[in-house]
């Protein structure tokens, strides 16, 4: 094929994708709208608007006290022997033996090295540290050395502190349920509905400071008598001279 037809061929390539284009841009010219500076809504807030305020209650809920199963605790346990002895005098393993470990202080077992963030905590094992600590260690204590995933439903959690509370010479007692959602909703509403008392004095007043207005209860006081203004106010000795 000699150039010129190579040339035509390009030339009618090149017109057909200018048409092309045309054709896209051609509606968007033809149909112009403005944008406004100022959205009319913003989706964000109008799916925020209708959710509720979410409650944080306080631990431990009735549920995870009902679930404190020291039965089902053992056999969650099982997972935790390759690591870990609950017996008396058991010894320590990858970690300490946790034996007494309910309410001991964090990071002292003998003979067992800590991480300093466990040691340097200074606090002691709750029933609320114990479940958030079994939740996610990483994320509880971040610079932990026990390297576990967590265990992940609540109630296998509480269950295994319930067995861990009875692998003790002397177990604290199990903790009371919290208040839940309606007893806190209950308070709140109850308080807001305290009427507020009227003061009948003025509290910047000091009573030391009589002048004039304030009366004993019970003492003699000659009645007020309103008179126009203006008017000459006699006494009662003036009235008895005139009578």
């Amino acid at each position: 094929m000699d150039p010129l037809g190579n040339n035509k061929i390009f030339a009618a390539i090149l017109a057909s994708a200018l048409v092309f284009m045309g054709i896209r841009t051609l509606p968007e010219i033809l149909m112009h709208h403005e944008v406004p500076h100022v959205p009319a809504y913003i989706v964000g807030e109008l799916e925020s608007s209708g959710a509720e305020e979410e409650i944080e209650l306080p631990f431990p809920q009735a549920e995870w006290v009902a679930a404190m199963d020291a039965e089902r605790g053992a056999k969650v346990f099982k997972n935790c022997t390759s690591c870990h002895s609950a017996e008396e005098g058991g010894a320590n393993g990858t970690g300490p033996g946790l034996w007494n470990v309910v309410g001991a202080t964090k990071g002292v077992h003998a003979g067992f090295a800590y991480s300093a963030a466990m040691s340097d905590t200074g606090t002691s094992w709750t029933y609320e540290a114990l479940d958030g600590f079994l939740a996610k260690p990483k994320s509880y204590l971040p610079g932990t050395k026990m390297n576990f995933v967590g265990i992940r439903k609540e109630s296998d959690r509480a269950a295994v502190i319930e067995y861990l509370r009875l692998a003790s010479s002397n177990p604290v007692p199990q903790p009371e349920a919290a208040p839940g959602a309606l007893e806190l909703t209950a308070e709140a509403e109850g308080a807001s509905d305290i009427p507020e008392v009227a003061q009948s004095v003025d509290p910047t007043t000091d009573p030391s400071e009589d002048d004039g207005n304030n009366v004993a209860e019970g003492a003699d006081q000659a009645p007020v008598v309103e008179t126009p203004d203006g008017a000459e106010v006699m006494t009662p000795e003036e009235i008895d001279e005139v009578d």
